[in-house]
């Protein structure tokens, strides 16, 4: 592709030091992996300034820069790189579009659902790749755990990938037959433009509480951004699109409102449920009838449920009618994670039955309340869940089936937001038997000292749950099997599917699933 095709869409774009004639092979935005003929864009990262690997990039072939004009000092360095220069407004922004164009706008030809929230992406996105395998479409995911599709499965770099990546990926998934793609859009990925240039069909709305502090300045700066794939990323191209929005959840009902107001809205459905005929739709779900809305209520929720040991078993009210599932996914917030796939694929024109045979085939989600044989008289439950909303729901779930004892192994992560950890570490003792304390990812932070944090909520106030302290993980879940009983639960929290643990500048490998099984083997 010439360099004036690969910019031409690119508001405010000056190529300097050629007519634009140049022909670019590929785009690269880390000077480590430009390969001869690259395009190299630098981005202005929180610590480092990539425009300062522009001569590193050049050196290894880059036969163009761009870079954001603001701030580069130096012109006479700029020229004297002696290849094209691209000056933008935001090379960050510039990237993703420049992406999008060099792999010819996949998004285009694809239809995206994104999922965001804080808790509930990844375990909706595969209930929705499942749901949709069974309707017969060519499905792919993009999420925190992998990229899949067909028969390629990749380990993810992050829940929404840099947008040159994620525009690679939309591209080879488009290549390969796939139809439609359930996306995980972190707060991170919208803040940072990595969606700009995807068109979403459909956007679901899980839920909001506090976390990644340590990024947003306050809880709304937070909402405004995830609302801002509602706001700014639904382009159907023409195929109808539908935003589908927890109406029990505070930040939920904003959004539906918000929506409301700011948008010519059509309250769905299209018709027996979506039909994809153009227009949008606004779609709500809840468990109870009544909650959440004014007026109206919800479109789809629960007549009725039973949550127990083996699963969910669930009917909906659905404007397709009665919808039953039957899933061994675990307890209440799994209900709601049900409800939120099961809702946006109504709205993109799945049949019930389609509905409820995909949810019955998909058996398991990684390290989400992930349950592990032990051949044992107590169980253990693995799960992700990292910020106290999520710990709440996921140990209140847990309440409800454990017939004896709930014994919590959790930790917090270092260099995150510190204001989530007494917080954990209150919810940890309201709602468990026996905590012990540990370290999750502590990265460059003392473990000792994230402790101490999380030991802020657990001191508060009497009658909280006894605690002990083991900062290494592997013997805090060894501690917790050792003194499981009959009937017991063992939740260990916060890593999930992760398959390593960061120590300082080390990446060891390490994995809660793994270590349950061997801790066993060792009490043997």
């Amino acid at each position: 592709m010439k360099l004036r095709e690969l910019v031409e869409d690119l508001e405010g774009a000056d190529i300097a030091g050629d007519d634009g004639s140049l022909e670019i092979g590929g785009i690269a935005c880390d000077s480590r992996r430009v390969r001869e003929g690259d395009l190299f864009v630098a981005l202005e990262g929180a610590r480092l300034d990539g425009r300062r690997f522009a001569g590193d990039a050049v050196g290894r072939g880059a036969s163009a820069v761009m870079a954001s004009r603001d701030g580069w000092e130096g012109g006479e360095e700029r020229a004297s790189l002696r290849v094209p220069r691209v000056l933008v407004p935001d090379a960050r922004a510039a990237l993703a579009l420049a992406a999008a164009s060099f792999y010819g706008y996949p998004a285009r030809d694809l239809r995206l659902i994104g999922v965001t929230g804080t808790n509930g992406k990844t375990t909706t996105t595969w209930i929705l790749e499942s749901i949709l395998k069974e309707a017969g479409h060519g499905v792919g995911v993009v999420g925190t755990v992998l990229y899949r599709w067909g028969d390629k499965e990749r380990a993810a770099s992050m829940t929404t990938p840099e947008s040159l990546e994620l525009q690679r990926l939309l591209h080879e998934m488009r290549r390969d037959g796939v139809t439609h793609v359930v996306m995980e859009v972190s707060s991170h990925a919208l803040a940072l433009g990595r969606v700009r240039g995807c068109g979403f069909q459909s956007a679901v709305f899980t839920n909001l509480s506090q976390d990644h502090l340590d990024f947003h300045k306050d809880l709304e700066d937070y909402f405004n951004v995830k609302a801002s794939l509602f706001r700014n990323h639904l382009n159907d191209h023409g195929k109808g699109a539908s935003a589908v929005v927890n109406g029990e959840d505070f930040y939920g009902q904003r959004l539906r409102d918000d929506l409301r107001k700011g948008l010519k809205w059509k309250e769905g459905p299209r018709g027996p449920w979506g039909t994809g005929t153009g227009e949008r739709e606004l779609w709500s779900y809840s468990v109870e009838r009544g909650a959440g809305g004014e007026g109206d209520g919800p479109k789809v929720w629960v007549r009725a449920a039973e949550l127990g040991a083996e699963g969910v078993r669930a009917e909906l009210e659905t404007p397709a009618g009665i919808v039953r599932l039957r899933s061994s996914l675990l307890g209440r917030l799994n209900l709601y994670n049900l409800l939120a796939a099961s809702t946006a694929a109504l709205s993109l024109g799945v049949p019930p039955r389609a509905i409820e045979k995909g949810v019955e085939r998909m058996e398991s989600v990684d390290g989400r309340l992930q349950k592990v044989e032990t051949s044992r008289d107590f169980h253990v439950v693995v799960d992700y869940a990292h910020t106290p909303d999520a710990m709440e729901k996921s140990l209140a779930c847990l309440r409800e089936l454990a017939r004896g004892r709930l014994i919590v192994v959790f930790g917090c992560g270092g260099d995150r937001d510190r204001g989530k950890r007494p917080l954990m570490g209150e919810t940890a003792a309201r709602l468990g038997d026996l905590v012990v304390v540990t370290s999750d990812n502590p990265r460059s932070e003392d473990p000792r000292a994230i402790i101490d944090d999380i030991r802020e909520g657990m001191d508060k106030e009497e009658g909280l749950a006894p605690y002990r302290v083991e900062p290494d993980r592997r013997k805090a879940i060894r501690l917790a099997l050792s003194l499981a009983l009959p009937g017991d639960l063992v939740y260990i929290g916060g890593k999930g599917h992760e398959t390593y643990q960061i120590i300082g500048d080390r990446r060891l490998s390490f994995d809660d699933r793994l270590e349950v099984r061997k801790g066993l083997a060792s009490l043997s």
